[in-house]
């Protein structure tokens, strides 16, 4: 498994590589080319020669990187294709779509992500997903926004394809957004107008991002004026947007910065707490254990604060690859499994790079 896993990750990072995406005839080619590797597999299990078991392993780390690498191609081709035509660039486009993350305010307004129905200008094809500004009035934390996820609008925007400037080890926006799925930024239009055509779309994904935004205005509006509302905030929702400047920059004078990002460690330490919490509890009552023993129902509350907390904490790389480690391991132990940490660890490698092939050049998947 640790082989497979390896070998799946370093094909997925090495599409991440390449200045252009590989054809489809080379594409096929990497394909065929795994068939006499398999071949390969198949047969070094027949015969009894010195290096057949080392042939077998290297053959599995071919093959798994192989598929990684069309995994990965194949995600990036889907999502180029969702792209804005370069001759609509910076021209109003009607567009009509729900707002689909929580809003972040910034200093001349607010952004989001947003994703689009359907176009009113023209036969236009505009891309699903895509980030919008609105340059208005500047928040106090607890000031309500203008728009809210889940909410569907009717925008006249101004769009762009997201570029960005190369420099060595510098902040790769475009990366960044064809990761996030995102394939157009613009502002909207104020001068045009904007309708709210629903309050609420239901959605799983809405709904998520939806109490997400509650539980931060909430937290806004009962700390309102507090120094440290913004942290809070950033703590429990995963929004930073609402830390000040000047505690950046303290947080980057004492190397503390990391911890305003929600991280494996804060996941892992809801679930130990909630796990701690339930076992105390749970075996001190007699009915309880004869029902279930103490230490898988103290697993089942910790993974199901653990899943609850990553949600409300946006799901971050980082997230997902601590949530899976503990959902394997939790489902290990439900159905009675040893598993070495090795083991688990390469199926969250294999599960968060199939759900997220850029996951691999993110310094939080490695880290």
């Amino acid at each position: 498994m640790i082989k497979l896993a390896l070998g799946f990750v370093l094909g997925a990072w090495l599409l991440q590589q390449q200045a252009i995406l590989p054809s489809q005839a080379l594409t096929i080619g990497w394909l065929f080319a795994i068939i006499p590797v398999l071949f390969l597999v198949v047969k070094s299990r027949s015969f009894s020669f010195k290096y057949a078991n080392l042939l077998q392993k290297v053959s599995v780390f071919i093959v798994a990187g192989l598929l990684g690498f069309m995994w990965a191609a194949t995600f990036a081709t889907i999502r180029l294709n969702d792209d804005l035509p370069s001759d609509w660039q910076q021209k109003s486009i009607n567009i009509v779509g729900v707002i689909a993350t929580l809003p972040e305010i910034t200093e001349k307004g607010e952004r989001f992500q947003f994703d689009v129905e359907k176009t009113q200008t023209q036969s236009i094809k505009v891309p699903k997903h895509i980030s919008l500004n609105f340059y208005g009035e500047i928040h106090a934390p607890n000031v309500v926004n203008h728009f809210h996820a889940g909410e569907r609008w009717q925008f006249m925007v101004r769009l762009k394809r997201p570029h960005t400037t190369y420099n060595p080890h510098g902040y790769d926006f475009e990366g960044w957004t064809l990761e996030n799925n995102i394939r157009a930024t613009g502002s909207i239009s104020n001068k045009n107008g904007y309708k709210k055509l629903a309050n609420f779309v239901w959605r799983p994904g809405y709904l998520v991002e939806h109490w997400r935004e509650k539980v931060g205005d909430q937290i806004s509006q009962t700390l309102a004026n507090k120094p440290y509302a913004g942290v809070i905030r950033a703590l429990v929702v995963g929004d930073d947007s609402q830390i000040t400047q000047a505690q950046w920059n303290v947080y980057l004078r004492t190397g503390v910065n990391h911890l305003m990002s929600i991280s494996g460690l804060h996941i892992t330490m809801l679930a130990g707490l909630a796990f701690a919490i339930t076992a105390f509890v749970w075996r001190r009552v007699p009915s309880l254990v004869l029902h279930m023993p103490t230490r898988k129902a103290a697993t089942i509350i910790g993974l199901v604060v653990a899943v609850l907390y990553a949600l409300l904490a946006g799901m971050s790389v980082p997230t997902q690859r601590t949530l899976i480690m503990l959902i394997t391991f939790a489902a290990a132990l439900l159905i009675g499994r040893n598993l070495t940490i090795s083991r688990a660890l390469a199926i969250a490698l294999v599960v968060v790079v199939l759900l997220d092939p850029w996951a691999t050049i993110s310094a939080g998947f490695w880290l």
